[in-house]
């Protein structure tokens, strides 16, 4: 859901503003383009980190 919020950030970050400066148009640009990827990288990590434990749940048992 948050991808979809942010998908829209680089868009808005194009049109002129008549209220915002150049440098706050490319600061705003910079602080939100990382809300973009937030999604798309949070997946990548999880699947990676499911591929890494995958097999490893079997192997710690707790025997005595």
């Amino acid at each position: 859901m948050l991808t979809a919020i942010w998908a829209a950030m680089p868009l808005w970050w194009m049109y002129p503003h008549p209220d915002m400066t150049p440098t706050g148009r490319l600061l705003v640009g910079v602080i939100y383009q990382p809300l973009v990827l937030w999604g798309p990288l949070l997946g990548a990590v999880t699947v990676s980190y499911y591929r890494r434990t995958k097999g490893s749940r079997t192997a710690h048992t707790n025997t005595p």
